[in-house]
C-alpha cells in the first residue's frame, strides 16, 4: 500500500507501554506517510505535548502507571491538547472500555489488534478535517443559538445538535451581535429565547432579522407573555411564538426543526436515552468496516460517534454490540446525516452521523422496546380537531 500524498509528514504520538505494540503502530504510520513517535506511556506523553502538539495521539486504554482514559482527560485538559484528536487502543469486543475512553473525551476508539486499513482510515479522516477549515460548516445547517438560560444550552442545543446542525451558541445580545457579524455568510438560521427580557430580545431579533431576512427566525419562550408581545413576535418571524409551556420536550423540538430546516426529517432525538454500544458499520452489499459507538438512541434512530462517518443517504449493515453482552446484533439503517470531523471553531456539532434503523434482528429489537420506550420520540400526525367555539 502507498503512503497517501502529504505535504509534510504529520507528527502523530503513539502511546503504549508494550514496546511490541508501538513498533507495529510505527510502521503502519510510516507506512502511512506520518512522523510517528512512540512513548511509553502517560508521563511520557505530557512530557512530549508540552513541547509540541502532534496531528494526532494514539494510545493504549490499558496501560500499567497511568491508565489510558487518564491520560486522554489530562491531554484534553492542556492548552496544547485540547484540539488534539485523541484515538484509544480498546481490546475488541469490549463496550465498557469503549464507554471508558468516550466518558475520558476520545474522539475515537479502534479495536485491538489495530490493522493498517483500520488506522489509515481514521488517519484520512483527521488529515481531512485540516483541509474543512475553509469551508465551514455545511449550507442549510448552521444556526446561532441565543440562550436565555440553561434549558436551551443542555436540551434544545444537545437536540439540534443531535438531529446533524452545526449550532454557534450565544450568551446574550452583545454575544449574539459579536457572533452574527462574525459569521453572517455562514449562519443559516437563528433562533432566540425572550424568556428573561422580551423588549431587549425581540430588539435583538430584529436586528438580525435585518442582518439576514431570508433566513427563518425562530423565537420561543420558557413563560407566558404579553399579547404584545405574541404580536411582535408574529410580525418579526411570521409564525407564532413558540411558548414551551404549552410544548412538549419532543413537539417543541419537532416545532424549531419545521421552521429552521422543513425540508429534514427528524430523527426524533428530543427524548434521547442512555443506549451505549459499539457500532461496526459497512455499506449494504459489501465494502470497508468501520467502527464507531452510541451512548444514546431514540425510537428507531441511533447517533453514532466516529471520526470515519459514512456519506448521508447511504444505506448500512451494523453489528451493535451492547454492553454487557458478548453476541453482536444486527441491523440495517439509512445515514440521515454525517458530520465528518472538523477544525475545532465556534460552531458546534458532533463528528459521526444519525441513523434511521430500518431493520433489527429480534435481539435488538427487544433491547429497544426494553431500554427506548415507544412513547418518546414526536407524536404522529393527528387530524385537525373541530373547533369548540
Amino acid at each position: 500500500m502507498n503512503a497517501p500524498p502529504s505535504t509534510a509528514r504529520e507528527t502523530v504520538f503513539v502511546v503504549d507501554d508494550s514496546r511490541t505494540a508501538r513498533e507495529v503502530v510505527r510502521l503502519h504510520l510510516a507506512r502511512l506517510g506520518c512522523e510517528p513517535v512512540t512513548l511509553e506511556g502517560g508521563e511520557a506523553c505530557m512530557a512530549e505535548l508540552a513541547r509540541r502538539a502532534p496531528m494526532l495521539i494514539l494510545m493504549d486504554l490499558r496501560m500499567e502507571r497511568m491508565q489510558g482514559d487518564e491520560v486522554c482527560r489530562a491531554v484534553k485538559a492542556h492548552p496544547a491538547g485540547r484540539n488534539v484528536p485523541v484515538i484509544m487502543f480498546t481490546s475488541a469486543g469490549e463496550p465498557h472500555e469503549v464507554m471508558h475512553c468516550w466518558r475520558a473525551g476520545a474522539d475515537d476508539f479502534l479495536p485491538k489488534p489495530v490493522t493498517l486499513e483500520a488506522l489509515q482510515a481514521k488517519l484520512v479522516a483527521v488529515r481531512g478535517a485540516r483541509e474543512r477549515v475553509k469551508d465551514g460548516p455545511p449550507r442549510g445547517r448552521r444556526v446561532l443559538l441565543v440562550e436565555g438560560g440553561r434549558f436551551l444550552h443542555t436540551f434544545l442545543g444537545g437536540s439540534l445538535e443531535q438531529e446533524g446542525l452545526h449550532v454557534l451558541y450565544a450568551r446574550d445580545a452583545h454575544d449574539a451581535e459579536r457572533l452574527a457579524a462574525e459569521h453572517a455568510a455562514q449562519l443559516d438560521g437563528f433562533l432566540v429565547d425572550v424568556s428573561r427580557a422580551p423588549k431587549e430580545a425581540l430588539a435583538l431579533a430584529a436586528r438580525l432579522h435585518e442582518t439576514g431576512p431570508r433566513k427563518p427566525l425562530v423565537l420561543l419562550s420558557r413563560a407566558e407573555e404579553s399579547a404584545e408581545v405574541l404580536a411582535r413576535a408574529q410580525a418579526l418571524s411570521g409564525a407564532p411564538l413558540l411558548e414551551k409551556r404549552h410544548l412538549g420536550a419532543d413537539e417543541l423540538l419537532a416545532r424549531v426543526l419545521a421552521r429552521l430546516v422543513p425540508d429534514r426529517t427528524p430523527l426524533r432525538a428530543a427524548e434521547r436515552v442512555p443506549f451505549f454500544t459499539v457500532v461496526e458499520f459497512a455499506p449494504v452489499g459489501g465494502g470497508p468496516t468501520h467502527s464507531g459507538f452510541s451512548h444514546d438512541a431514540s425510537p428507531g434512530a441511533l447517533f453514532v460517534r466516529t471520526l470515519t462517518p459514512a456519506r448521508e443517504g447511504s444505506r448500512l449493515a451494523l453489528k451493535v454490540l451492547l454492553a454487557g453482552q458478548r453476541t453482536p446484533c444486527a441491523a440495517e439503517a439509512t445515514v440521515a446525516w454525517a458530520n465528518p470531523p472538523r477544525p475545532s471553531g465556534a460552531f458546534r456539532a458532533p463528528a459521526g452521523m444519525g441513523l434511521r434503523l430500518e431493520k433489527m434482528d429480534p435481539a435488538l429489537t427487544q433491547q429497544f422496546v426494553r431500554f427506548v420506550p415507544r412513547t418518546h420520540g414526536f407524536p404522529p400526525p393527528s387530524p385537525p380537531r373541530a373547533s369548540g367555539f
